[in-house]
């Protein structure tokens, strides 16, 4: 079952969703694009093992969700062809980023891209690559938009915008 929450880390209240499975629960809000789920208690192995595989600025930007005992994370989405959005410093504050400032961080969209014949041995002979270099930037409370970009949702506008 599924159901509109408050986002903890945001306080937004109509892009956070609780998804209810039998022996927990999993959350991810489409406004800050922070995610988490019941089995993330303090000190947990599923919220070790989620640190140990995530980058160092999505450790850093974790939150601890008192209300719920919880910790969240910004996501990173890879869907493959469709390419990835992650989250990463703020190109234009670079020089004073904080990775444990939450203000500082913003989404990047990277496209999947082909690889020129006569440039692909450059990339181990692979014929497609995450164009980071030309990642699309998005703001972020601006998560949802870069998911409509992605196009992973469709026909469905953010608070009716």
């Amino acid at each position: 079952m599924e159901r509109v929450i408050v986002c903890p880390v945001c306080k937004d209240s109509d892009t956070c969703f609780e998804e209810m499975q039998e022996h927990f629960s999993s959350y991810m809000c489409f406004n800050c694009g922070f995610m988490s789920d019941t089995r993330y208690r303090a000190g947990s192995v599923e919220l070790l093992d989620n640190l140990n595989q995530s980058p160092q600025l999505v450790q850093d930007l974790q939150y601890f969700d008192e209300a719920k005992g919880i910790v969240w994370f910004p996501c990173v989405i890879n869907m493959g062809e469709l390419g990835i959005i992650y989250p990463d410093e703020d190109p234009q504050d670079k020089a004073s980023f904080k990775a444990t400032d939450k203000k500082n961080y913003v989404w990047k969209y990277a496209k999947v891209a082909e690889i020129p014949e006569e440039e692909r041995a450059k990339y181990d002979n692979y014929d497609k690559r995450l164009d980071v270099e030309n990642a699309k930037v998005y703001a972020k409370y601006e998560f949802f938009k870069a998911c409509q970009d992605m196009g992973i949702i469709k026909d469905l506008d953010k608070k009716g915008k």
